[in-house]
C-alpha cells in the first residue's frame, strides 16, 4: 500500500513541478534578464550534445517539428541505452514544448543478482533556450520497466514516473 501511495505522491509532486518550470521559463521569469530570451530555436539539420543526470545524449533535429536522440545513462548499478523520438508542439518559441516516446535496453547489477530488461514510455516537456546554442531540457512521463534475472528465474515489472533534466549544446 505504501508503494502505491509513493507512486501517486511522485505524480502530484513531479507533474506540477514540470508545469511550473515550463510556465515560469515561458514568461521569462526563470531567465536572468527579459532580453535574454532566444526566439530562434534549432532548425532542421542541427545536432545537440546533452549532459543529463546521470548520462549523456546526442540529438538530431530532423525537421522543424521532430527530432531523434540516442541516450546513455548509468548510475547505482543501472545502465540504460536507447533512442527517443520528439514531436514539437511549437516551431519557433521559447520554451520549445514537446511530447515523445522512448525505448531503452536496461541492465541492473545488485548485491545478489544481475538483471537485463527493457523500458518504454511516453513523456511531455520543454526546452528553454538560454542562448542560441545552450538549452535546458525538462520532461516527465510514465515508463514501463521490465527486468529479468535468469540465474534465479525471477522477473519484475512496473510503471514508474520518470523526470529527466539536461543541458544541451546545439550546433550544426
Amino acid at each position: 500500500m505504501a508503494r502505491y501511495l509513493l507512486s501517486y505522491l511522485k505524480i502530484f509532486i513531479l507533474f506540477p513541478a514540470t508545469v511550473c518550470f515550463l510556465f515560469l521559463s515561458g514568461t521569462g521569469r526563470l531567465l536572468a534578464a527579459e532580453g535574454s530570451q532566444v526566439n530562434n530555436p534549432p532548425t532542421a539539420g542541427n545536432w545537440a550534445l546533452g549532459g543529463l543526470y546521470p548520462g549523456a545524449s546526442l540529438k538530431y533535429v530532423t525537421d522543424s517539428k521532430t527530432a531523434w536522440e540516442l541516450r546513455v545513462q548509468s548510475g547505482s548499478g543501472v545502465f540504460a541505452l536507447g533512442p527517443r523520438y520528439y514531436r514539437y508542439f511549437t516551431q519557433a518559441s521559447n520554451p520549445r514544448l514537446f511530447f515523445g516516446i522512448e525505448a531503452d535496453y536496461l541492465t541492473f547489477k545488485g548485491k545478489a543478482s544481475k538483471s537485463t530488461g527493457y523500458a518504454g514510455g511516453a513523456f511531455v516537456g520543454g526546452e528553454v533556450f538560454l542562448t542560441k546554442q545552450i538549452g535546458l531540457l525538462l520532461d516527465f512521463g510514465p515508463m514501463y520497466i521490465s527486468l529479468e534475472d535468469n540465474k534465479f528465474s525471477e522477473s519484475a515489472s512496473n510503471i514508474e514516473y520518470v523526470m529527466n533534466m539536461g543541458v544541451y549544446w546545439h550546433f550544426k
